[in-house]
């Protein structure tokens, strides 16, 4: 027969796992938020007190919790993704850091379904290449978007690969940002500014994160 005190200190040991496990979670989370320059991405989009932005390919919603909070409870998140799970996922982080700002849509491969000309900003960050049907989404985009509204995308690019053909860098799931300024362009956008390395590739072989911030 177990004893309380067993009990007791199993479930203690329980609960410092999980708060250790919570704790790592949290520092993994802040190396990311310094590393990938989110304050930075959020600048770029404009981000303040009362706007409507939208994370598409928000999956579960690492940069979505972040940018509900630097539009403030006046203000909306939307969280766009075609990934029922990862949506619920983010719903559920969402409900415990108790985060109420964000409005979540359940997307589809050429259409976003943004709400039509409510959106000041509207970020894909490591997503754009994964859109086949990229000049749909774009147009969703820019009906989404306010007059004046912008849209930044963020992508990776090792030097190795940016001679290659859009299909063979989208095959190694990265794009360079001379394809996707042509494609902004002819959906309708005009480009603001291109940081080829916006962050830098901490391996070889060399490259990086690109930033292009386009305006509708």
């Amino acid at each position: 027969m177990v004893s309380r005190f067993a009990v007791r200190q199993t479930l203690i040991a329980v609960l410092a796992a999980l708060f250790v496990a919570h704790t790592n979670a949290q520092r993994d989370e802040a190396e990311r938020e310094k590393f990938e320059r989110v304050a930075d991405i959020f600048a770029a989009m404009g981000a303040r007190d009362g706007a409507h932005m939208a994370d598409l390919g928000s999956g579960d919603g690492f940069y979505t919790l972040r940018l509900a909070k630097a539009v403030g409870p006046s203000g909306v998140a939307y969280a766009i993704d075609i990934d029922q799970k990862a949506l619920d996922k983010l719903r559920e982080r969402a409900k415990a850091d108790q985060i109420e700002n964000i409005e979540v849509i359940l997307g589809e491969a050429a259409d976003p379904k943004l709400p039509a000309g409510q959106l000041d900003a509207v970020l894909i960050r490591n997503a754009y290449h994964e859109m086949p049907e990229y000049k749909s989404v774009l147009a969703g985009v820019h009906a989404g978007l306010k007059p004046g509204g912008l849209l930044v995308i963020v992508e990776a690019l090792h030097d190795n690969i940016r001679e290659k053909t859009r299909e063979q860098q989208v095959k190694e799931h990265e794009i360079a940002p001379e394809i996707v300024e042509e494609e902004l362009r002819e959906a309708g956008f005009e480009i603001l500014t291109r940081e080829e390395l916006f962050t830098k590739f901490t391996r070889p072989p060399p490259g990086g994160f690109w930033m292009i911030r386009a305006r509708k």
